[in-house]
């Protein structure tokens, strides 16, 4: 799936909104006069240069965002008259010159601007507008993919607002770090901070910058696959800028919706919110960001099979990108291109986008688009060039992986408070030794001095020795401790790679047999190579399951038959609307030993239904698998056209049903076959084990 920068408009102009507030000379305070009546009086000839300057900026402060053109025109104007500037005037007229360059997309030009700031003043001078520029400029790198570079600017800005008191700096060096986390894939930490955010925003009262958090939160739902979640916030933030009345914000908030419509299949829907952001980028001229929408047209023109037209809004989208050097959208479409090419049975013309879309996702180290762009790889490769194609594809897994692992969960461990314990443990003991010590000091005080002396002396050669003996005792526990955490976690770890290697070796396994299948002719030999793709699957999940756990020999019977069952339907090409499934199967921990089997007769049972059972295409099939008194029970039914006679089934020659026999003898299960209403097979296993 693609996984787009959805909400690049208020991100890079909505962001440089609110860094060019938080400082602006009428930020958070008395109404400015409106830009109308200012650009009237700056039309007057006998201005005074000091005026005429404050007027000038004052303008460019209220229309930056809405006016891009306009500004860089108004300040063109002033340019004979800037050097009366004060020093601060001069670097706000820079700035709004980046800002409006920013609106207008062009990075190198922002980039110049704010580079003149910082060279003209230090930290400690004008720590404020310092800021602002490092934030400006931080804005500039992450629209490039130079996330690295953005995040070392807003952790200086962010250092240095955080010792002031004004809360709305705070918070949108916050929104602009949670991009970055974001683009990184890193969405807890995204969430964290935008959160932070809003919260200081509505603290403020300020819903333009509430609109732009709410977007930003909205991406992380949808990046998530919270799609009900993420519609809600997109169009709260719709809501807020209809309020405000901004066009561009209305626009984008279309775009991002229709993105999720794409995502949930509901094309039709996707296609009238994207044309509708298109029609009202176009009448506000927002071309840097329009880039974003003709794209998203293009793939749900793909998805429809429309592949002349997904051409043409790509086409168009990709020419955008470029001349606003925004990369990720660049990959995005040239990705896009590749599709609609591949869609056209054209794959000479679809690799060189596929290429293209690799090389720029590896130079962003964007995960994501680096394994879309391999998998498109492998797919235009795989019949011309199948060792390529494994090369493409193994490329592929090994992202995957990484992309599925992205959030780790953080392992606990008991040493700490095994510690906390031993420690308690020998405060304890000195405390009763101190008590017999006091003891005996009153006894001794009954007798001689020297009976106190010898007593003393007694005691303090006991009490060491029991010290020494306890302190003996601790580190020996300690060592014995660490050799069998390090041995332990030696063993967790080579399992880990095993399961891991075997898992990556039976996928690619996998993959040979189904280009091999695409070789092949004869249909007999086809469906043999497919049933074997799908035996080595259902073996290659138990493997995946058991690398990606930290039990290495127990599986979650009722989590791996509901992944076995998705990728049946997958593999046979099944609509859910057209064939359903149940199933009531036990929340059990099964060994592997008895999973493999296990599985593998799911495999075939749930394979010969759905290639058998429903001629008409539609149908229902149940799952069942309980602990009985009896042994692990397991059915599999369905309502389709049955067999005439259940003995067919044990047919000689038949491998399927040898495979399964042979699976039921393994756990010494009884095997029986029901042709009334459709097919029921049912066996009972006697020998199974449970995880340990």
């Amino acid at each position: 799936m693609l996984l787009r920068d959805l909400a690049n408009w208020p991100i890079c102009r909505g962001f440089v909104f609110l860094l060019a507030y938080f400082v602006s000379p009428y930020s958070l305070s008395a109404q400015p006069p409106p830009a109308d009546s200012l650009i009237q009086a700056l039309e007057q000839t006998d201005l005074h240069d000091s005026t005429r300057i404050r007027l000038t900026l004052a303008v460019a402060d209220q229309l930056y965002a809405s006016k891009a053109k306009q500004v860089i025109e108004l300040l063109g104007k002033l340019r004979p008259h800037i050097h009366q500037a004060t020093q601060g005037q001069l670097l706000d007229y820079w700035h709004y010159y980046g800002a409006a360059y920013q609106g207008l997309g062009q990075t190198d030009s922002v980039e110049y601007y704010h580079q003149m700031i910082l060279s003209r003043i230090t930290k400690e001078e004008d720590d404020r507008r310092y800021a602002r520029a490092l934030a400006n400029l931080g804005a500039v790198y992450r629209m490039r993919g130079e996330l690295d570079k953005a995040a070392r600017r807003l952790e200086e800005t962010l250092t240095i607002f955080e010792a002031k008191a004004d809360p709305f700096p705070k918070g949108t060096v916050r929104n602009s770090l949670g991009l970055i986390y974001d683009a990184q894939g890193d969405y807890r930490s995204a969430m964290k901070v935008y959160l932070e955010a809003l919260a200081i925003f509505e603290s403020v009262d300020h819903p333009g910058a509430q609109a732009v958090v709410l977007n930003n939160i909205g991406r992380v739902y949808q990046a998530q696959r919270d799609q009900a979640r993420a519609i809600r916030y997109y169009q709260r933030y719709r809501q807020i800028s209809e309020q405000l009345g901004q066009t561009s914000g209305v626009a984008n908030a279309l775009n991002n919706i229709g993105t999720v419509y794409s995502e949930t299949g509901e094309l039709d829907s996707a296609e009238y919110y994207l044309k509708e952001s298109v029609r009202m980028k176009e009448e506000v001229d927002i071309t840097n960001n329009l880039a974003s929408s003709l794209n998203n047209l293009g793939k749900v023109a793909n998805l429809k099979g429309k592949y002349r037209e997904a051409i043409d809004y790509n086409q168009r989208a990709l020419a955008l990108a470029r001349q606003y050097q925004d990369k990720k959208d660049e990959a995005f479409c040239l990705l896009e291109l590749g599709k609609s090419y591949e869609g056209e049975m054209n794959p000479a013309a679809a690799r060189p986008y596929y290429q293209q879309a690799r090389t720029l996702a590896k130079s962003m180290g964007d995960v994501a688009l680096r394994y879309a762009s391999n998998e498109g790889l492998y797919r235009v490769y795989r019949t011309s060039h199948p060792e390529r194609a494994i090369s493409y594809l193994e490329q592929a897994f090994v992202l995957k992986d990484s992309i599925l692992n992205a959030e780790n969960t953080e392992a606990l461990t008991t040493l700490r408070l095994e510690n906390a314990f031993a420690k308690k443990e020998l405060i304890h003991q000195q405390k009763i030794t101190t008590m017999k010590f006091q003891e005996a000091i009153q006894s001794a005080q009954m007798t001689s001095q020297r009976t106190v002396i010898i007593a003393l002396v007694a005691i303090l050669l006991v009490l060491g020795g029991m010290v020494y003996q306890l302190l003996r005792q601790k580190k020996k526990i300690q060592r014995q401790h660490q050799t069998i955490s390090r041995a332990l976690k030696e063993k967790d770890t080579l399992l880990r790679e095993i399961h891991h290697r075997v898992k990556n070796n039976l996928q690619v396994i996998s993959s040979l047999l189904g280009i091999q299948s695409r070789q092949v002719t004869d249909r007999v030999a086809v469906e043999a190579l497919n049933e074997g793709r799908s035996r080595v699957h259902t073996m290659s999940l138990i493997h995946q399951n058991l690398y990606q756990q930290d039990n290495q020999t127990a599986i979650p019977v009722r989590t791996y038959f509901e992944k076995l069952v998705g990728s049946l339907f997958n593999t046979y090409n099944i609509s859910p609307e057209h064939i359903t499934i149940t199933t009531d199967i036990d929340d059990l921990l099964l060994d592997v030993d008895t999973v493999v089997p296990l599985g593998l007769v799911i495999n075939e049972l749930v394979s010969n239904a759905l290639k058998y059972a429903f001629p008409s295409g539609n149908g229902h099939v149940e799952i069942v698998l309980k602990e009985q008194l009896e042994g692990l029970f397991l059915s599999v039914t369905d309502n389709g056209i049955g067999i005439s006679n259940p003995e067919v089934i044990a047919q000689k020659g038949s491998y399927g049903y040898e495979l399964i026999q042979a699976l039921v003898d393994k756990l010494e299960g009884t095997l029986e076959v029901d042709n009334q209403q459709g097919t029921r097979v049912a066996a009972v296993f006697k020998e199974y084990q449970k995880a340990a």
